[in-house]
This record gives structure tokens, sequence and C-alpha cells, in this order.
């Protein structure tokens, strides 16, 4: 099959790094898949496993950019001989739907996350004649705000290449790069760095700061980017000149994530990140812009699938004292076995429940079920 992919872009984020790793499955699996999106950093990778990318302006929705991305779409539909549409978020869809609509082609949508539900996006929101969900949360969110039909809807979770988030990685490239010593204790923390997650990303580093004073063989590792990303270079700048050392370390853009990870005593992540770091073999705190669950622990691991991850079903409350008070217990040396068991149970997980090549095959049998028309 010729599967057109199509995505805002191809920057680090949850969806895109799915749409990644999806495209680069089907291609093991002898399809051909075709990614259109913005571009960004994970367009080398594709072009690194011979998979073909067109560039559009698919985060933008006014006439002039809707019609310029349905031209591009029309042309690589009939150059590509694309079987089959496959949106990942609303723009993306939207465009999508109406290829679908003009050229006669079956057109499908997978909901990486909760999509705002106001009035006019009930009714400019499409999601195709079957729709993927990575969540049970997600599900019943499009299902109660969208009134998307519960048979058109199938659950296939976030995939991770096992393989390339491994224990067995060092993490050398990035320690060399950072200067860090090999004695110190490590947090990594990863994400996008804007909106409702800048916040965020500002309570972990005062958190590292009141950590610094208590432990002082710590580094913070902050990896990601965002419209404000000047801002949080600014206030750990700051921060480390209080400290007389560098140990908050500003990282931007990456794609080198799993060796960022491997590097880690404690992740502090969420959503497909964190599921990243369980595959990596480390102990995460679950903490985003939707909610807090703290620890991933054997009591609350399956509260957290529900949620992908996320931490929206959690009411727990989140405060630098708080985030503190549980850093600092959990790595007293005492709890180095607790760290190694939790660490396991995390990569226990991805490995039975989160694998790339069960999330790839779930998809396949779907558009094939779309193209049969069943």
């Amino acid at each position: 099959m010729n599967i057109l992919l199509a995505a805002m872009s191809l920057d680090i984020g949850g969806a895109e790094t799915h749409v990644l790793g999806l495209a680069k499955e089907l291609k093991k699996m002898g399809h051909k898949p075709i990614v259109i999106s913005t571009g960004g950093v994970y367009v080398k990778e594709l072009e690194d496993n011979d998979i073909p990318h067109y560039e559009a302006p698919l985060n933008k929705k006014d006439i002039i950019n809707l019609t310029k991305s349905v031209r591009i779409i029309w042309k690589i539909v009939n150059r590509e001989k694309v079987h089959l549409l496959h949106g990942h978020g609303r723009i993306p869809a939207l465009n999508c739907k109406l290829i679908s609509v003009l050229k006669g082609i079956p057109f499908m949508t997978t909901a990486h996350a909760k999509f705002k539900a106001s009035l006019i996006y009930r009714y400019t929101s499409f999601w195709g004649k079957e729709v993927i969900c990575i969540s049970e949360d997600i599900k019943d969110h499009l299902i109660n705000k969208f009134n998307v039909q519960p048979k058109k809807i199938t659950i296939i979770p976030n995939g991770i290449d096992i393989e390339k988030f491994s224990p067995k990685l060092d993490g050398i490239n990035v320690r060399d790069e950072l200067k860090l010593n090999d004695d110190t204790i490590k947090i990594v923390y990863i994400s996008r760095i804007s909106g409702s997650l800048t916040k965020l990303v500002k309570m972990v580093i005062e958190t590292g700061k009141e950590v610094y004073k208590e432990m002082e063989n710590i580094d913070l590792i902050v990896a990601g980017d965002g419209e404000d990303f000047k801002e949080i270079c600014e206030v750990s700048d700051r921060v480390n000149s209080e400290a007389n050392r560098k140990f908050i370390h500003i990282l931007g853009k990456r794609t080198d994530v799993a060796e960022i990870f491997s590097l880690a005593s404690l992740a502090i992540s969420v959503s497909r990140s964190a599921l990243e770091a369980m595959a990596c073999g480390k102990p995460v705190i679950l903490a985003g812009g939707e909610g807090y669950m703290g620890l991933l622990t054997e009591k609350n691991i399956d509260a957290a699938i529900s949620n992908n991850f996320t931490g929206r079903t959690s009411d727990n409350e989140i405060s630098v004292q708080i985030l503190k008070k549980e850093i600092l217990e959990f790595l007293h040396p005492s709890n180095e076995e607790r760290r190694s068991e939790l660490g396991n149970l995390g990569r226990k997980v991805v490995k039975e429940r989160f694998s790339i090549e069960a999330m790839a095959q779930n998809t396949v049998d779907i558009y094939t079920k779309l193209l049969k028309g069943v």
C-alpha cells in the first residue's frame, strides 16, 4: 500500500515522533509511506530511510495556505499513486478530507490528544471513515464532544522502538558535549517549551535550584524547544550564576533523545517522552501540562496507561516543594535498589504493551479494512 501520512510538522513532539516511527515501520513491512508536513528536524531521518517527504503549510488554515496545501497533496497523490490518506492533526485532516472528496481516496485519522471542542471546531473537524485513538480517554472525548461513532474508533497506543530506546546506551557523546562529570546524579526533562509547559519547565528549574542546595552533585538536563526557549535559557543562566556552577543544561531541539535519556538517574517526563524514558530503563516522575502523577510505580502505572501518560485524570497538585521532596527522597542513596526496580518495571511495561511493531501492524490492519470497505 502507498500511504500518505499528513502531519503538521516533523519537529520534536509526540505526534511527530509517532509519524516518523510509523513511516519507518511501514517501510520495513514492505509498504510505501509518503510523508507531508511543514518540515522539521526529523525530515533527515526519513530521507536516510528512503522515505519521501514533501513540504506544505499544514500548520496554517487560512484560505491561501489551505489552497496551496490541497494543490500540493493533489500532485503527490497522482505522482506517488497514493491509496490512502492518514491525517495526524486537525489541519492535516481537513486537507486530507478535501482531497478525499475530490479524488475519491479513503481517508482516516489518528487522534493524538484531546482537541478543543468549541462549537466551530465541532463542525470543522473531520475524522474520516476510521479513527485511531492512542488512549481510552481520547476515544471518550471524541464520542462525547464530537459525536464520533464508537464503531469507527480503534484504540492503538503509541509504539516505542525498544531497540533505539534501550538501557544498553551509554550517552557518552552527550556527556562529553556537556562536559558532565561521571559521578553526578543526572535528572533529565524533555518537552516542548511553550504554552502551559513553559510554566512547568520553570518549576522544574526552580526545583533543581532547591534540590541543588541540599545535593550539589546533580546535573539537570532540559531538552526541548518552543516559543519561550529564550526565556527559559535566561532563567537557567540566572540559577547557574547563583550556584556558581553550570548544573542546569538547556539543550534546545534535539533528535538524540535516547542518548539523553540514557544519562538519567531520574526522568521527569510526560506522554510519549515518558514511554521513551521507561524504554531506556529509567524511573519516571510523570509531570506535564495536563496533570501530575508523581513517581510512576506499581500502584499508579495502570492509571498512567489509561490516560496515555499525560496525567490528565489525576487530581494531584504539583509545586516546587512537592517535586523537591519527591526527588530528594527518591535519589537518596538508600533507594538505589528501588531505582533499579522501577527502571525495570517501566521497560517491561513498554515491551509488553507499547511496542512499535504491534502499533504498526494494528494500524496496517485498519488500512486494510478501510481499503476493502469492510
